[in-house]
């Protein structure tokens, strides 16, 4: 499994990592209304593609996990086959709503909105990674993450490098601002070929090896096409539903901070605050994603081998890695928001919208653990099949963002959209997590995996303000200040990992070449 998480984990962080370098020049040509334009229409295209790719990868993922670990070789390829086809039906529907009603979406958003360009310019890329998840799926089921890795990185790399090249080329062209900010939409839709293109070469010569799993392989038993079918959907809607969390709550701003807040210059405050304040708060959900991918077709094909001890193991780890990742992301993202937002953007933004937007990253930081909780309890919920259980917790989330959204924002202004955010999450977590006392083989001492992390990252608070201080204080630039600050934080925050004993022999040694790792632990006296 981690072998898994650690390729995924390369992939999902080099993705957002290449996701934020296209937007720190798209936002130097295109501005904060031109970000406006692009990050609406990018922000629909989420919600579409959740329900368009969420569920059905990870049916996929969890139905061919359980067919081969019964050696039912036959039925693995069947799955795959259903899989594709409703792929292909979900991606053209998708594809036609948002190119065919692009400018009622727009609309929606705002009645001056010229945006219909980037809706019309990014529904392609619903059909084309339609293809790619149905492959993915596949290749997850069988516990290979490497296809999905590689695919992942170039799907970033050919967006990054096509995207920032058709902005700027609209931009110093002379073309409108919503025009430019659909032509940079439109290198990510091409860009997206080069992932998808690799992943169609790897199934073609793909040979899914049975032979260590060591059981009898079946060629010959498998259910019908419509029996798969229909399990593929009874599985993949609840997921898909409950998956929508992140992206409604992106699509409830969307619709409501332009529509709520009565200023000429809403577009700029939305484009600043999601190009800025969003698109670094969803940076550390790369690092979770990975874990989710492959903990549900792994605890799904544990539960089906009804293998206790795996179970608990996979359990434990996974909420234990899940919080040593997203604490210290939460809490340090908090503290240096405006160091952190200058750092990256401090070349196309002014200090004082900088100013301006550092609170409302500081406020979505606390969103940023919940969200991870979220992501995990979902996935453990739906490898034991209780996956109608997450919607029930997103759509009692998904009320109160909504709610709050119109009185915070009518009220306090921007800054009500990333309280309703942290609430709407709050509320979702604490649902999911009541499911999975009542319905998983864990108890309430799942909460301990939480302890140590969060007492390291407690200790290290006061490192990480007094090293940015001291070098700030000295060093000629505060993006170095930063970046050593940040540096600093995580090596104390790693020692003190270990001095809180937050690893076990059994966690290291479930990491790739975890032997030789745990032995130069013990080797520096950081492990007995």
């Amino acid at each position: 499994m981690f072998t898994g998480v650690l390729l995924l984990t390369l992939a999902g962080v080099a993705e957002k990592i290449l996701g934020v370098i296209l937007k720190i020049p798209l936002s130097g040509y295109l501005g904060s209304e031109g970000m406006g334009y692009f990050n609406s229409a990018y922000n629909i295209f989420s919600t579409f593609y959740t329900v368009s790719v969420t569920g059905l990868p990870i049916a996929t993922s969890i139905m061919v996990s359980k067919s081969r670990s019964r050696g039912r070789k036959l039925e693995v390829s069947h799955i795959f086959r259903v899989s594709l086809l409703l792929f292909l039906i979900v991606g053209i529907i998708g594809s036609g709503i948002m190119f065919f009603g692009a400018d009622t979406i727009a609309t929606l958003i705002d009645k001056n909105n010229n945006s219909p360009y980037c809706i019309q310019a990014i529904a392609p890329i619903l059909l084309l990674i339609c293809v790619s998840s149905s492959i993915r799926g596949f290749f997850q089921g069988h516990q290979n993450m490497l296809p999905s890795a590689v695919s992942e990185f170039l799907d970033a790399f050919g967006k990054c490098a096509l995207g920032i090249f058709f902005g700027g080329y609209a931009v110093t062209h002379g073309y409108s601002v919503e025009v430019s900010a659909a032509a940079a939409i439109a290198g990510i839709v091409i860009g997206h070929l080069f992932g998808m293109g690799f992943l169609i070469i790897a199934k073609c010569v793909a040979k899914p090896d049975y032979s260590y799993l060591g059981i009898e392989i079946d060629e010959q038993n498998t259910e019908s096409y419509r029996s798969i079918c229909k399990k593929m959907l009874l599985i993949a809607v609840p997921i898909t539903l409950s998956s929508l969390a992140l992206g409604l709550t992106s699509t409830i701003d969307t619709f409501t901070i332009m529509n709520v807040l009565k200023t000429d210059n809403a577009m700029g405050l939305y484009g600043d605050y999601t190009t800025l304040a969003v698109t670094l708060y969803r940076l550390p959900h790369a690092l979770i994603v990975p874990i989710s991918s492959s903990l549900t077709p792994a605890l799904a094909a544990a539960i089906a081998s009804r293998n206790e001890k795996k179970i608990k193991v996979t359990l434990f780890s996974a909420f234990k890695i899940t919080a040593v990742l997203s604490i210290p992301c939460a809490i340090g993202m908090g503290v240096l928001a405006r160091p952190i937002i200058s750092l990256i953007f401090g070349r196309s933004y002014s200090a004082e919208i900088i100013g301006q937007t550092a609170p409302l990253l500081s406020v979505l930081s606390v969103a940023t653990f919940l969200m991870a909780m979220l992501t995990i309890t979902s996935s453990v919920l739906q490898s034991y099949g209780k996956q109608n259980l997450p919607v029930i917790s997103m759509s009692c989330g998904t009320v109160v963002k909504l709610i709050l959204n119109i009185v915070l924002i009518s009220n306090f202004g921007i800054i009500g959209a990333p309280i309703a955010t942290a609430a709407s999450y709050f509320v979702m977590v604490a649902l999911n997590f009541i499911f999975v006392i009542k319905y998983s083989d864990i108890n309430a001492g799942i909460f301990k995996a939480f302890l140590p992390p969060l007492l390291a990252m407690i200790c290290c608070v006061p490192v990480t303000v007094g090293s940015f201080m001291l070098y700030a204080k000295f060093l000629p630039s505060e993006a170095l200040a930063t970046i050593l600050s940040v540096l600093t934080t995580a090596l104390v925050y790693l020692f003190a990992l270990f001095i809180t004993k937050a690893f076990t022999k059994d966690d290291i040694m479930m990491l790739p070449k975890g032997q030789k790792i745990y032995k130069k632990l013990v080797q520096l006296k950081l492990m007995e």
